[in-house]
């Protein structure tokens, strides 16, 4: 106990030792680089603390504020035992040295602890390799997303475009009809049936284009995340079922050759896919024979391929191929139809990731080919 008091009531007594200087053979040349490189190390020791201090009340946001608060007194603590360590060539204060070398220790060890306590979760920080994938990843989202957007909008203007060329012709005759009507009534006359079935005519394009118009809206919103797993021959086989009537009076055949029995997919797309490509076959059969249709799956470089064949009118693809899969493009104007079957293929092909070809010859058919991701 009378060392411990002894110690602290003479904590700066000199008279103990002797000075460095004193201390062994010291040269100039070697005490002063000992003197010089410890006060350089303690004024660096001394400085970083600032610049820590600085970081922590600049970006409040930083993650550990503790374990930084702890490094800034272990940082200056180091600085103020090498400044001693200069201070003793020429006071020899080895008491008060000895207690900051024992608070350094403390403190080191604290700072120790608290960095063993938060690596695991600084292991868990994204890297900035990760980082800068992830916004990589970002911006191609981001431009696809701009992309839809644009397509959206044009596909809007399409819609507008669409829905006031085909209501105007309809709505314009329905209004001359009520005219005659009008009179007839006022006449006390019977309205004729040739100008009810023309009204009704007109009604039915009005109902059609309306349908036309929601049918395209609902494939907008719906993105068919109905995904599970499918047969080919199964799905094939609703297709005919509710086609029958359609098949029987076509006369169509259609053959099947599924390499690929199975497929992960949602239920409403691929039917949606399957049923547009088989009819339109049928729509637009050569008069000249009956329809053929060859369905084919078959896996090509790790994507299912699916191949639909035909011996119908074929495309003429130089002159139609931008227009194929337009909204409400046609490019047969003898055959009736909506002008959106091709296009929702295109889409519900291409959302989840897949793309459409197709090879056509005028007079003997056309493939079409989808590549499902």
């Amino acid at each position: 106990m009378s060392d411990f008091i002894s110690f602290f009531s003479n904590i700066f007594e000199i008279d103990s030792w002797p000075a460095r200087w004193s201390c062994g053979i010291w040269t100039s040349f070697h005490g002063w680089l000992y003197i010089l490189s410890s006060l350089a190390i303690a004024i660096s020791y001394f400085i970083i603390p600032f610049y820590l201090r600085r970081l922590i009340r600049e970006r409040s946001d930083l993650p550990f504020p503790k374990l930084f608060w702890g490094f800034i007194a272990f940082v200056f603590l180091c600085g103020a035992t090498h400044f001693m360590d200069a201070i003793l060539f020429w006071y020899p204060v080895y008491r008060f040295s000895a207690i900051l070398l024992f608070l350094t220790a403390i403190i080191s060890l604290i700072a120790l602890l608290n960095l063993r306590k938060i690596i695991p979760a600084i292991m868990s920080f994204r890297s900035i390799k990760e980082l800068k994938k992830d916004v990589t990843n970002s911006s191609i989202a981001l431009d696809k997303s701009k992309d839809h957007v644009t397509k959206l909008h044009n596909d809007i203007d399409t819609y507008v475009y669409a829905a006031s060329h085909d209501l105007k012709s309809p709505i314009n005759n329905m209004e001359g009809l009520l005219d005659i009507l009008k009179e007839d009534i006022a006449n006390q006359q019977i309205p004729s049936a040739v100008i009810i079935d023309k009204l009704q005519n007109s009604i039915h394009r009005v109902q059609n284009t309306i349908s036309r118009l929601t049918d395209v809206i609902k494939l907008e919103k719906n993105p068919y995340d109905d995904i599970e797993v499918l047969t080919w021959n199964k799905v094939l086989e609703e297709i005919i079922t509710e086609n029958e009537e359609v098949i029987r009076i076509s006369g169509a055949s259609i053959t099947t050759q599924f390499n690929v029995s199975e497929i992960e997919y949602s239920h409403g797309g691929l039917k949606s896919i399957l049923y547009n490509l088989v009819v339109n076959s049928i729509k637009y059969a050569d008069p000249s024979r009956s329809p053929e249709i060859e369905i084919v799956t078959s896996l090509e470089n790790n994507r299912i391929k699916l191949e639909v064949i035909d011996n119908g009118l074929g495309i003429d693809l130089e002159r139609h191929r931008d227009r194929l899969f337009g909204l409400f493009k046609r490019l047969h104007s003898h055959v009736e139809g909506s002008g959106i079957g091709l296009y929702s293929v295109k889409q519900l092909v291409e959302r989840k990731g897949g793309e459409i070809n197709v090879d056509s010859v005028l007079g003997k058919g056309s493939t079409f080919y989808i590549y499902f991701s």
